[in-house]
């Protein structure tokens, strides 16, 4: 209780990441974390893996952003710093975590507070009244804006595209008429981002959940379910899994899986645009 007290204590959020449960969203992955740390270590250690050696890729090396920073558990901060003049960390969270990097690296490593879906603070404004029809196209018609820190010659979209809807349509008061809503604002913000990502110059990885299992306490695949085709994205360039949440964690009766994919959409020093993310808009 006191360690979580500390956390939201040295946590920045604007008010409509909070009324939109994302600051809570944050906290509850932090404990999950601190609970399953081992289960969790092979994934994370993947996605800093892809995360360095995407970024060898960048002909241009002054400045790196990385989305949905969170407590920096995927994110090879100091690695990178090494690398590029200057790291951005953003999210619609500042952590304590990323403030102690700005700390430990200052003029290296900054932390910005930024709404990724663009869509946040209006939606926010009309919480309480909002219909379950109309609460998607927020997402969909949002304008995230210019990069955090500015233009980037690396951008990493870390694990956050699928929870940019999703959370905030699970906090709308209409959801509890329409069950349905916060997958609907899930599409739609994810395919914002995809378009914000694929307007961006640089390297881009995108980093997010490919597919969902349910496995047996003896490893039998229960079930699967498909995610990265409902945002629009072509088969991953490289996938591996995340033992998300152990029995017990999410049931006493399986162990729930995720399957993370890794999306690279480079752009060559000629200019020509290649990778998984070339056929999108932009």
């Amino acid at each position: 209780m006191l360690s979580g007290f500390l956390r939201r204590l040295f946590t920045r959020c604007p008010p409509a990441g909070r009324q939109l449960g994302l600051l809570r969203e944050h906290e509850a992955i932090a404990e999950r974390h601190t609970r399953v740390r081992a289960a969790w270590a092979p994934h994370l250690a993947e996605c800093r893996k892809v995360v360095l050696e995407t970024a060898a890729r960048c002909p241009q090396r002054r400045r790196a952003l990385v989305i949905g920073a969170g407590d920096c558990l995927d994110v090879p901060v100091a690695e990178l710093a090494e690398r590029f003049d200057e790291v951005v960390l953003a999210d619609i969270v500042l952590s304590a975590e990323v403030r102690r990097w700005v700390r430990k690296m200052p003029g290296r490593v900054r932390g910005e507070v930024w709404d990724a879906s663009g869509a946040l603070a209006a939606l926010a404004a009309v919480r309480e009244t909002v219909t379950a029809t109309v609460a998607p196209d927020f997402f969909a018609r949002a304008d995230p804006g210019p990069p955090p820190g500015g233009l980037a010659d690396f951008i990493v979209s870390a694990n956050c595209i699928s929870q940019l809807g999703l959370v905030p349509g699970h906090s709308l008061p209409a959801y509890e008429q329409d069950t349905g809503l916060p997958e609907r604002c899930a599409r739609a913000a994810a395919k914002r981002h995809l378009a914000w990502l694929a307007q961006q110059p640089g390297v881009r990885l995108l980093l997010a959940d490919a597919a969902r299992l349910d496995l047996g306490p003896d490893g039998r695949q229960l079930k699967k379910e498909t995610l990265h085709e409902r945002f629009g994205l072509p088969k991953p360039d490289r996938t591996w899994r995340w033992d998300l949440a152990p029995i017990p964690e999410w049931s006493p009766d399986f162990h729930r899986v995720h399957e993370v994919g890794a999306w690279v959409w480079p752009e060559h020093p000629d200019g020509t645009r290649a990778g998984a993310l070339s056929g999108l808009p932009g």
